[in-house]
């Protein structure tokens, strides 16, 4: 298999688009721009990987430590942000090891045994790249990373924070009807006094007002991941939009609301709903949360449209710059 890059630039705007259909672990494992090559591009996702493992480790930090009196962190598991949060870590993993092995071990099979082979093996692309079943799963968890995370940012930005505004809650992370994220609340267990003596009446005190660590927590969970999945979509990856969408669609729909089963079963262990509106107390009444509910799993294929507007975006960019060329399929 050939390492080098799938779109390789020809006028320093964009690169060689090959028209022809690649498998999509290849268009995952390629930029269409020229100025990032695979070395680049390694080193562009091996960066936001290690961002996104020490921003891992600062949030959990944050939620196991600022909750409030009587939950526990087994609250986390039914927690949509830690949900559309580990989807993007993995999909960094993956693609970081596709990315990374595909330009320095483009044949792992050369590799003698051992655990060098071993490892290699595990990190390479799939074996079989022409496998409609795998490449459809693989562009099934891409689109649900990419949705889920911008439904937790849209979710917390318009309905979450504003409800924690009004209801004085200080505008907590968000991840449980009782606010549990407005703790911290005078700043001096993280040690940053100069934080927590802002006004009150600062805009987004109730966010960087009580700590560098709940600022850091909230702006991670709820805006740096759709940020960096923006980024990757314009820039890091040459996945093409879906000839057909339908199939995709009804599996958003279909996760979205398996994902309020899974917040259900979640309150029933812990006591805790994941958001506010499944709450009718909070809600007002279950009618409201009926609405709220529908209101979530129709936010999925409205966020895929969203996400293919990106894609788009990226595509008319490149296509006025596109050169046709035959290529192997492992090129």
């Amino acid at each position: 298999m050939d390492s080098t890059p799938l779109l390789v630039g020809n006028n320093g705007l964009s690169g060689q688009a090959l028209l022809q259909d690649h498998p999509v672990f290849l268009r995952a494992s390629h930029s269409p721009w020229c100025f990032i090559p695979q070395n680049v591009l390694v080193f562009f996702r091996g960066l936001i990987l290690a961002y996104l493992v020490a921003a891992s480790i600062l949030v959990l930090n944050y939620e196991t430590t600022d909750a409030a009196p009587g939950e526990t962190n087994a609250r986390l598991f039914f927690d949509f942000a830690i949900i559309s949060g580990a989807l993007v870590l993995l999909y960094y993993i993956i693609t970081f090891s596709w990315t990374f092995t595909h330009l320095y071990y483009p044949d792992p099979e050369e590799i003698d045994g051992g655990v060098e082979s071993w490892l290699v093996s595990l990190m390479s692309l799939p074996r079989n790249l022409a496998s409609l079943r795998q490449q459809f799963y693989f562009t099934l968890f891409y689109i649900t990373t990419v949705v889920f995370s911008f439904m937790n940012t849209v979710i917390y930005w318009f309905i979450t924070r504003p409800y924690d505004l009004e209801n004085n809650d200080g505008g907590g992370t968000g991840d449980d009807d009782n606010g549990s994220g407005g703790g911290n609340g005078d700043g001096d267990g993280d040690g940053n006094g100069f934080l927590a003596a802002l006004a009150p009446n600062t805009p987004f005190s109730d966010i960087f007002g009580e700590g560098w660590l709940k600022a850091f927590a909230v702006v991670n969970l709820f805006g740096i991941t759709s940020i960096i999945l923006v980024f990757e979509i314009l820039f890091l990856n040459s996945i093409r939009r879906p000839s057909t969408i339908s199939a995709y669609l009804f599996a958003l729909v279909v996760f979205a609301g398996l994902y309020l089963g899974w917040a259900y079963i979640g309150h029933a262990a812990t006591g805790i709903y994941p958001f506010f509106w499944l709450d009718p107390a909070e809600a007002g009444s279950q009618e409201a949360v009926t609405a709220y509910a529908i209101g979530f799993v129709l936010l999925a294929p409205i966020m895929f449209i969203f996400m293919q507007g990106f894609v788009g975006v990226r595509e008319s960019l490149v296509r006025p710059h596109v050169i046709i060329q035959e290529a192997p399929l492992g090129a």
